[in-house]
Parts: C-alpha cells; sequence; structure tokens
C-alpha cells in the first residue's frame, strides 16, 4: 500500500529521530562519569577549643584606636630610602621583643575580591601553622591572607620596591604593623589593605 509522498515523509523523519534519540542516549550512558574531589570546598571542620578561638575576636569591633598612619609617597625622590629606613627600625625592635609563639587578627582587602574576613593566624617559630575563620573554622593556610607577622614585614619591603605610595602605621608595644594601605603603579585603583591586631604571646 502506497503513502501519499508527504505523510511518507514525515514517517521517515520520525523514524530517523527515534533512531537519533537512541543513540544519544546510549552514548551518553555508555560514556562513565568520574566525579572529581572538591579541594577547599566549604567551611573546614570546627577546632576542640572554639571558644577560645571566637574569644579572639572581640578585638574586632569597628571602632580601634590605631597609631597615626605614615604615609610613604614612593615616587617622591627620598620616599622609597625612607620606607625603607622605617620598617628596618620597626623589624629590629619587633625581632628584639617577639614572642616566638603568637597569634594574632589578620584582615586583608584588595581591588580584586575585595575586603575578606578576619582571620585567627597561630605562629609557631616564626611560621603559619595553624589558621581559623571567626565561626572558629580551620582556615586553608594556602592563600596569601595567611602569614606571620615577618611575612607582613616582608610583604612591605616588597611594597617599597615596586609600589607608588604606602601608608602604615605600628603596633606602640610589639612594633608590627598594625595597618598597612599600599597602591601599586599605574594606579588608582590597584591598592591593597592589611589590619593586623590582637597579638597575643602563647
Amino acid at each position: 500500500m502506497k503513502l501519499p509522498p508527504i505523510r511518507a515523509r514525515v514517517r521517515i523523519a520520525c523514524a530517523k529521530r527515534l533512531v537519533l534519540s537512541c543513540l544519544i542516549v546510549a552514548c551518553y550512558r555508555a560514556v562513565p562519569v568520574t566525579p572529581i574531589p572538591a579541594k577547599n570546598i566549604g567551611p573546614g571542620p570546627i577546632v576542640q577549643d572554639t571558644a577560645g578561638v571566637i574569644a579572639f575576636f572581640k578585638d574586632t569591633g569597628h571602632v580601634v584606636n590605631l597609631p597615626e598612619a605614615r604615609t610613604f609617597r614612593l615616587q617622591t625622590p627620598g620616599q622609597r630610602d625612607s620606607l625603607r629606613t622605617a620598617l628596618r627600625g620597626e623589624r629590629t625592635l619587633w625581632r628584639a621583643s617577639s614572642p616566638p609563639d603568637y597569634r594574632f587578627l589578620v584582615r586583608t582587602g584588595c581591588f580584586c575580591p575585595g575586603v575578606r574576613g578576619w582571620l585567627l593566624i597561630e605562629v609557631r617559630r616564626g611560621h603559619p601553622l595553624r589558621a581559623w575563620d571567626r565561626a572558629g573554622r580551620s582556615a586553608p593556610l594556602s592563600d596569601w591572607d595567611t602569614f606571620s607577622i615577618d611575612g607582613l614585614f616582608d610583604f612591605l619591603e616588597r611594597s617599597a620596591d615596586r609600589d607608588a605610595a604606602v601608608q602604615v602605621s605600628f603596633d606602640p608595644r610589639w612594633h608590627f604593623p598594625t595597618y598597612v594601605y599600599t597602591r601599586a603603579l599605574p594606579g588608582p585603583d590597584m591598592w591593597a589593605v592589611i589590619e593586623a591586631r590582637g597579638l597575643r604571646p602563647i
């Protein structure tokens, strides 16, 4: 029995679609899907001493009296040398009085990705050992905002070589940088801010 040409073409098109759909489904089912393990996603484990860790963050209120910051405009002759001299003097005082093991609070921000939350850093023998966020969860030490006080001084010394402006204040007792603002060349949007406070020997 002959079908009208249009109906025959419709049936052939439907048959082709059915075969193609079956092939797609078969191919999809035949390809194994291997899950990729997630890295550094979600909060870390909550430490046992949660109350002790969280208590540190009481120093992160909005109103804090910081020593007056000194501004170095590094494109002005002599300002880079002035910054290096100031850093050398404060770092000498820091090393003379600093405890070998300590904890301190740090918050960083930059033009990208913006201001980040406070972290508590534990430093042993000059090296960051552990970090926590304000909820008491472990934070990874692999990011740029987990460093020791000596690492903060190193950051400032690199800034003296490459940036257009640096503003810095120091803790009057321990002599570590408590506030750092840097503006990179060509600027003005390439900025970074670091705040450090609450240092306690352990």
